[in-house]
This record gives structure tokens, sequence and C-alpha cells, in this order.
């Protein structure tokens, strides 16, 4: 028998582990008291962990398979152990058989279940990002979003209803709006990759109809943002009206849209027209992250010269953090306008501005635009 141990996994095998399940049916059959049944569920457990991801041992295993029989044996009676030493049985020859085949070298390849295929391209595309191969990571993502395409059943309407049938490591529901910007950040070099962006917001849009309004934001600002740098300007403004006619009073529609006018290399420097969609975003009442389209409003104020607006704007804002203040009866401190690092925080980290929402929520994407 041909046989070299190893001590890094191969992947988890679906397959070969679901062999265990008529067995812990068995045990769990013999309706031994919980300490009892604990003793033959450990030994269970050892087995599995033996063979899940390749790299086990034949003589180990088969020293498990007799401590199993042995602990039946131990537990119940001949007739109750019967039933169950029938399965170990047949799980033993099973375990055969795989072996013969490892050592004639006939093992069949093992198949790779689909949501494993997606957690690997998933992690693919991060590790390529991390190492800022922004255009081999939207490739991977992409490939990704075809196997999640072939996956979804009509009556997934949303992410999570995905997620909750195939259990990825990586939620699709966070992914997704990662691998949007990673489309975005790869079409800077190739805008090729902007078509993509494009692309793939509208399937995600239509696979996923019913997600929430945080999704729904971050999908719209995506292909909005995909469009303005294709030079489809009337489009990208149309899908900007329409995400803040759906979601009036979420603050960062209005800064996705406003941040094209003046904080773009390309923008024309548009201070009026950024100015305005800001302010009508302040006249929600019950606008949402209000104190973010202040501070972008004054930051706006500064670059274009007009000072006493821009401490206008500040003092609204710390007046409203005052009057928060007064809501809680604790002290809250204003915090201090922050000037960006010198090295860009990650995706998930928190924003250097110091609002406290992930960076990718909050100035990631000002900083791509004034980069470009």
């Amino acid at each position: 028998m041909s046989w070299q141990p190893s001590h890094e996994p191969v992947r988890y095998d679906q397959s070969r582990v679901a062999r265990l399940k008529p067995l812990w049916d068995a045990v769990d059959r013999l309706r031994l008291p919980p300490l009892r049944l604990r003793k033959l569920r450990v030994l269970l457990g050892a087995l599995e962990v033996q063979i899940e991801d390749g790299g086990d041992s034949p003589e180990v295993n088969a020293l498990l398979i007799d401590a199993l029989r042995a602990g039946v044996r131990h537990q119940v009676d001949a007739d109750a152990a019967r039933p169950v030493l029938r399965t170990v049985d047949a799980f033993a020859q099973a375990e055969e058989q795989h072996w013969a085949q490892v050592g004639a070298g006939t093992l069949p390849p093992m198949v790779v279940p689909p949501e494993e295929q997606l957690d690997e391209l998933m992690q693919a595309g991060y590790a390529l990002e991390h190492a800022s191969q922004f255009a081999a990571a939207a490739d991977t993502w992409l490939a990704a979003w075809d196997l999640i395409r072939q996956l979804a059943q009509p009556k997934m309407r949303t992410s999570p209803s995905f997620s909750r049938v195939y259990h990825t490591m990586q939620s699709v529901h966070d992914w997704s709006v990662d691998a949007a910007y990673a489309l975005g950040n790869a079409g800077v070099d190739n805008p090729a990759y902007y078509e993509h962006q494009l692309r793939f917001t509208r399937e995600y849009h239509a696979q996923f109809p019913d997600e929430d309004p945080d999704q729904v934001l971050s999908m719209l600002r995506a292909q909005a943002e995909a469009l303005w740098y294709l030079g489809r300007r009337a489009e990208s403004e149309a899908v900007y009206a329409a995400l803040v006619e759906q979601l009036p009073d979420e603050g960062f529609g209005y800064i996705g849209w406003s941040d094209h006018y003046w904080l773009s290399r390309d923008s024309l420097q548009e201070y009026d027209t950024a100015a305005g969609i800001l302010q009508r975003a302040l006249a929600r009442p019950s606008l949402n992250d209000r104190e973010h389209v202040l501070d972008r409003l004054a930051e706006l104020y500064g670059k274009w010269g007009k000072f006493d607006a821009q401490a206008a704007v500040v003092a609204q804002r710390a007046q409203g953090e005052s009057r928060r203040w007064w809501q809680r009866s604790a002290p809250v401190a204003v915090p201090p306008q922050a000037a960006p690092p010198a090295k860009k925080p990650g995706r998930n980290d928190p924003c250097w501005c110091g609002s406290g929402k992930k960076y990718k929520r909050c100035h990631l994407d000002a900083d791509a635009r004034s980069k470009r």
C-alpha cells in the first residue's frame, strides 16, 4: 500500500465524510444516556477528523474503528449492538476499498461541491486584491459571480437566502459589495472593467431584488459610478436620481452623486452642483448619516475657497453633536477633522476620519476618486 503522511489538508471530502452518517444515526438510535452516548460520539468524531480533509492513515483509522466496535459492545448487550456493528462493518469495507484504490493509484478525483468552489474563488480574489492585483481579483470574482448565478434559485430573492442554502465561509452579502468596488478599482487602469462593474451590479439587482436598503444603496452607487466613468453621464445621473428617490434618507447616496462633481480628477470642479446635491440631502429631516454629509459639504466649501460657508457648516455639525449630547446626557466630543493617513486602511477597517464606520462605507470612494 502506498501512503505518504501529510500535514497539509487537501480539501474537505464531503462524500467520504457522508459515509459516516449511517454510523452516527445507528449510535443515536441506541438511546444511551448523554454521558455514555458521548463516549461513542467522541470516537466517531475522531474518525471524522481523520478522514475529512485527507492526509490520514489507514492504520490509525483501523484502530479507531476497532475502538468503536469495542465501545459499542461495552455500552449495550449483544442484541442492541448487532445493528450498529453491521453499520461499522459496512463503513470499514468502504474504507478498505478506498485504501486499495489509493494503493493502486485508481482513486477517482474528488468531487468538489459548488459551495467549496465558490469559497475558493472568493478567498483567491481577496488574496489578489490585497496584493494590489486588481484585474486578476476582478476576473476571479466575476467567475465567482457566474457560479452564484448558476446555483441561485428563483425563490432566493436576497443574498442571505442564498447563504442559508449554500454555507460559504464568506457572506455573499458582504462579498458582493467588495466585488462591485473591486471591479471599479480594476477599471482605473482598464475601462473595460467598468463594463463588467455595470453588468455585475445590474445582474445582482435582478438576481436578488429584495435586498436590504444598505445593499441596494451600495449596488446602485457602484452602477452609477461605472456609467459615469464610461462617459455615460446622463445614464449615471438617472441612476443617482432613482437612488435618492428610492432611498431619500440615505446620506451616502447623495455623497456618491456629489463627489463626481468635485473630487474626481476628471471632473470639471462643478462645486455649485455638488453643493446643491448635498444641500438637497440636508433638507431631509430624517436623513441618515447627516454628520457625514455635513463633513463632506464642509470639505467641499474649503476646497472651493468659500471659508465663511465652510465655517457655518462646521458650526452646524457641532450644534448637531451638542444636541445629541443633551439628549443622551453624556458628553460626546466633536471629532476633529482628520487628515487621510499615509497608508490606506483596509476596506473593512475603521475609516481614518473617526466616523466609526468601515472604510468601505465612508471615505473609500472619495479617496479613490481623488487619486484618479
